[in-house]
């Protein structure tokens, strides 16, 4: 994976788990249905086709996630767009997918 696609998903993860220490709802909605939480957080689903697992640590546990190679050509657009450095994170979870698309040239 490209440390810009490992930046941009340490990101999304980062929020994702500040989200869920704060939000015992979302925390729920998280590990029952997670890609409804990344649209909650995010505005939109960036990996639809992608299973997603939560794993709830428990004490006494540390999980070491080792993450997957994964081809370009297999993330769609948006996450595209936010990994190449067309959007900033920050943006995009502040205005949504929407409105930090790149203009048409």
């Amino acid at each position: 994976m490209s440390d810009t696609m490992t930046a941009v998903r340490n990101q999304v993860s980062e929020k994702l788990i500040e989200r869920a220490q704060t939000d015992g709802e979302f925390r729920a909605l998280l590990k029952s249905e997670p890609h409804k939480a990344l649209q909650q957080l995010l505005g939109v689903d960036p990996v639809p086709s992608f299973k997603i697992n939560v794993i709830d640590e428990k004490p006494g546990e540390i999980n070491i996630v080792l993450p997957a190679e994964i081809a370009q050509d297999e993330l769609p657009d948006e996450l595209l767009d936010l990994a190449s450095g067309g959007t900033s994170f920050s943006a995009f979870i502040l205005y949504g997918h929407e409105r930090v698309r790149k203009p048409a040239k």
